[in-house]
């Protein structure tokens, strides 16, 4: 989480270069657990500290919605999904949960 996070605080175009469209599996602290406009399910992810900009923004479908029903704020987890870019956090897509 903090190689990702910090690459794109750094250096987006860098960043992008290196995570961009790949599939990376990272850990986090839970922030929130939402949905967004469209329904979708999604998870931000950051280092803890408070007001963290970018957070690591993990989107899942449907069929990971009992687990992100389990998460709490503060909680640790590991996910594994497609780095999208940074769009106010940085965007992972097609995410699962691992170990949850």
């Amino acid at each position: 989480m903090t190689t990702l996070l910090s690459e794109y605080r750094d250096n987006e175009v860098r960043a992008d270069s290196n995570f961009k469209g790949q599939f990376v599996q990272t850990a986090g602290v839970v922030d929130d657990v939402k949905k967004d406009l469209f329904g979708s399910i999604y998870v931000t992810l950051g280092t803890g500290r408070q007001f963290e900009i970018p957070q690591v923004q993990c989107f899942f479908d449907e069929s990971q919605s009992k687990k992100a029903a389990t998460l709490t704020k503060g909680s640790r987890v590991t996910v594994r999904g497609r780095v999208e870019g940074l769009m106010m956090n940085v965007l992972m897509r097609r995410c699962e949960f691992i170990g949850l």
